[in-house]
């Protein structure tokens, strides 16, 4: 008797965990689907409130990809010009074989360029000299011509407004410059010159323009360059001397390095102090002796 009792009690006490079990097990999953539940609904909410719609999202990217369509389209060289030979300046020594020694000095530079534009921004580059006749548009076409041929996309931008060369050192013409683009509002790109077969751009200036620094503020030129930046690794800007024009501080801001050109011989060293006086170490990326014998 006292083993069938036993035995009643050991059942009744499997049944009753039995069920205790079972009860945790389903509390558990009582509660675990009540998480699941809670957490959907917040990421729901939170989605609802705070996300855009995917079609929001799409027409977002496709009206970026049309704005930045349309500033390469109004961005794009409105003429390609060939250079001859024959009529560019003798100086020009990149642009054929004729002087190799000379010709690789000028590869010497824009592989500096290259290398220290890793380490600072060194995009545009403005091209200086202390006074006229020491070959500061000379060393800014052979430069362009040596990035381009390196493989870099280059931009020159004639803004020597008082006294532009760039386009007469090529032996070129061009029908429409950075003054008359700004004033009658063209696309950036009506004024730009593609330079073959040498590969890279110019923004000519045609002609003397009687104030350089309203044309340099304005919103026009401002927003000229702003269009067509996205487009270059480097933009070259060949200045006004800096002894003889007040232009270059305007310059200065538009630029984030400056390259110095004074001519062997002739630059005296009063000259060159003046010159580098406004310019901190920051500003000056090096300084270029042009035509030594």
């Amino acid at each position: 008797m006292g083993k069938v009792y036993e035995a009643k009690l050991k059942s009744e006490k499997e049944r009753s965990g039995g069920a205790a079990g079972l009860g945790l097990a389903t509390a558990e999953a009582r509660t675990k689907e009540e998480s699941d539940k809670a957490v959907d609904e917040f990421d729901f909410i939170r989605y609802s409130l705070h996300t855009p719609k995917a079609v929001e999202i799409n027409h977002i990217q496709r009206e970026i990809e049309a704005a930045n369509l349309a500033r390469k389209q109004q961005a794009q060289p409105a003429r390609e010009v060939s250079v001859d030979p024959l009529r560019i300046d003798p100086h020009l020594v990149a642009f054929n074989e004729a002087e190799p020694v000379a010709a690789d000095e000028f590869g010497k530079l824009a592989g500096s360029l290259i290398a220290a534009k890793a380490d600072r921004d060194l995009k545009r580059l403005l091209i200086a000299s202390a006074r006229h006749g020491e070959g500061r548009t000379t060393v800014s076409l052979n430069l362009a011509c040596t990035l381009a041929r390196a493989g870099k996309s280059v931009l020159l931008v004639d803004t020597d407004f008082r006294r532009p060369s760039v386009t007469r050192l090529l032996g070129i013409e061009a029908d429409l410059g950075i003054a008359e683009a700004a004033a009658q509002k063209k696309a950036p790109g009506e004024a730009a010159l593609k330079i073959q077969p040498h590969g890279f751009v110019v923004l000519p200036s045609r002609g003397r323009v009687d104030n350089p620094a309203e044309l340099i503020v304005s919103n026009a030129f401002q927003d000229m360059l702003a269009a067509l930046d996205p487009d270059y690794e480097f933009i070259l800007f060949d200045s006004s001397p800096l002894l003889s024009s007040n232009d270059v501080a305007l310059l200065k801001r538009l630029t984030s390095a400056t390259l110095l050109v004074i001519k062997a011989g002739e630059t005296t060293s009063g000259d060159l102090g003046k010159a580098i006086g406004p310019l901190t170490q920051e500003d000056l990326f090096g300084v270029v002796l042009n035509r030594v014998s």
